[in-house]
């Protein structure tokens, strides 16, 4: 039987994914990393990855289209990379890599909503953030802390009517802070909104030493927020996610938590573009 020319190059055209493969499998350390290696590239984001190269070594492409696909390539490595995310999150975290909390004493501290989920029972739970519930709180129940100010609404829902608001004064409340100790902001659901929000409050209660309270990444477009808003507020990070990872051939693979990082960090410097 004869075959179409792309068949009888098959051998030619998985070179290029079998030599990629074979070198992540030579430079182990253990046979532990293997078995990770293995996984990450039978899972979807590996198989795309794979079938990328088979497809850039196509015989039959045409020059641009053969330049598009070493482009898409490219640009799926990077954007998949946890190595690129980890870089791209330090540049947004590195100012507040050095605050340390326990050296402050504030009158209130604000929490941005985005910190907590929801279980299928619809009781929240903390999320993949919930450090920024968890910091503020350890703050309060340490004396560092006179009151806590918890805001944000989601807009992601289907009906966007849950608080996030509650949902961390509830959590709140689950840690021993009682309800007097507790603002709610449930309106705001952007993060304007919200330093907008604190702005009046902040004025109301003649609150002097204010902290606000977010992921570290995105404390920078919080605190351009406030600037903008005339508001003094002493920024409380959380949630740091750029801690360096170790020389390790899985993280060369294309990954959930390397597109998870890249595009959560060009996300925060696409707001600060648009003044978002």
């Amino acid at each position: 039987m004869r075959y179409p020319i792309p068949f009888r190059r098959a051998p030619c055209l998985l070179l290029p994914a079998a030599v990629v493969v074979a070198l992540l499998l030579w430079s182990l350390p253990s046979l532990l990393i293997a078995k990770k290696i293995v996984a990450l590239l039978v899972l979807p984001p590996g198989l795309v990855w794979l079938g990328l190269m088979v497809m850039a070594s196509w015989p039959e492409l045409k020059r641009g289209a053969r330049c598009l696909a070493i482009l898409t390539l490219m640009v799926y490595t990077l954007t998949g990379n946890p190595w690129l995310g980890g870089w791209l999150l330090e540049t947004l975290e590195s100012p507040y890599a050095a605050i340390k909390q326990a050296d402050e004493k504030f009158d209130v501290i604000c929490v941005l909503g985005g910190g907590s989920s929801v279980r299928p029972d619809g009781m929240p739970q903390l999320g993949p953030a919930g450090d920024r519930l968890i910091v503020p709180a350890g703050l309060f129940l340490a004396g560092k802390a006179g009151h806590l100010v918890a805001s944000g609404q989601n807009v992601t829902d289907s009906d966007g009517s849950r608080s996030l608001a509650d949902d961390t004064a509830a959590l709140w409340h689950g840690l021993g802070i009682p309800e007097t100790s507790i603002t709610r902001l449930t309106g705001p659901r952007t993060t304007k909104e919200e330093i907008r929000a604190y702005k009046v409050l902040i004025a109301a209660n003649s609150w002097q030493r204010v902290g606000v309270c977010s992921s570290a990444w995105h404390l920078r477009r919080v605190e351009r927020s406030c600037r903008k808003e005339g508001v003094a507020m002493i920024p409380v990070p959380a949630d740091f996610l750029s801690s360096p990872l170790p020389w390790n051939p899985m993280y060369a693979v294309p990954q959930a938590h390397g597109f998870q990082n890249v595009q959560r960090a060009l996300w925060e410097y696409l707001g600060a573009l648009t003044g978002g």
